[in-house]
């Protein structure tokens, strides 16, 4: 079975403070014996497998800064590790109006092998990588990177980027300030609610108790080399300055 995760840090000295930067869905893969799970080339292309743009932001940007990233290594469509396991949406049946065959009717047994064999190793090597930071540095902080789209049927989102918080706003307010003063359209808890969506790192905070908060940069903006290089600019300059002085 092929790897589910991939971590990995660029330090090169050692600090006080730390980041680690998780992508919860940093890929389209699927292997090859669920078959696409019934769908097209296109759709497996599309917003509805993974968070485009994300993985590599998240690559350049923890590279940058000199931090650990965390990465998905299967399609979210397959199960998704960002929702509990009664999420309804767990292992989806339709996204954006695309019904996923292969996730319509899959037996009790099929659902226990994609939660230990994806799922649970997914989150607890999370768990294990954070940890292990924890002992190496005085200060964590866990910030999970996603995209999101644009339009769809009902749908046209003008907002560049969306902070996702539940609960802890430490690191919410200073970024929130300084995109506002870079004249960025943001959205708070958009465009979905961290007190909803955010798992991963909830389910994190209950154990390690760490800052954190989840950024949402709109697909279109990270598709490609210019636009990611804009927004890894933004945020690593962001980031440093809470490095050196939060």
């Amino acid at each position: 079975m092929a790897r589910v995760f991939f971590a990995n840090d660029f330090i090169k000295k050692k600090s006080v403070k730390h980041l680690i930067f998780i992508c919860d869905h940093a890929t389209n893969y699927i292997p090859k014996k669920f078959k696409q799970l019934g769908i097209t080339d296109r759709k497996l292309k599309s917003h509805i497998a993974y968070d485009i743009g994300a993985k590599t932001f998240t690559l350049k940007l923890a590279k940058k800064l000199n931090q650990s990233y965390f990465l998905s290594n299967f399609s979210r469509l397959l199960i998704d590790p960002n929702r509990s396991k009664t999420d309804r949406d767990l292992i989806i049946k339709k996204s954006f109006e695309t019904k996923i065959p292969g996730n319509i009717d899959i037996s009790t047994e099929e659902r226990k092998n994609r939660i230990k064999f994806y799922y649970n190793l997914y989150h607890e090597n999370l768990a294990y990588f954070v940890k292990k930071k924890i002992k190496m540095f005085e200060k964590v902080y866990l910030i999970s990177i996603h995209s999101f789209t644009k339009k769809s049927s009902n749908t046209n989102r003008g907002v560049e980027v969306g902070l996702l918080w539940n609960k802890n706003m430490n690191l919410l307010l200073p970024i929130q300030k300084i995109l506002i003063k870079k004249k960025i359209h943001l959205g708070r808890n958009y465009p979905y609610s961290g007190f909803h969506f955010n798992h991963t790192l909830d389910k994190l905070n209950k154990t390690f108790s760490l800052d954190n908060l989840s950024i949402e940069i709109r697909n279109d903006l990270i598709c490609d080399e210019k636009g990611i290089k804009k927004y890894v600019e933004l945020f690593s300059n962001i980031f440093k300055d809470m490095l050196d002085d939060y």
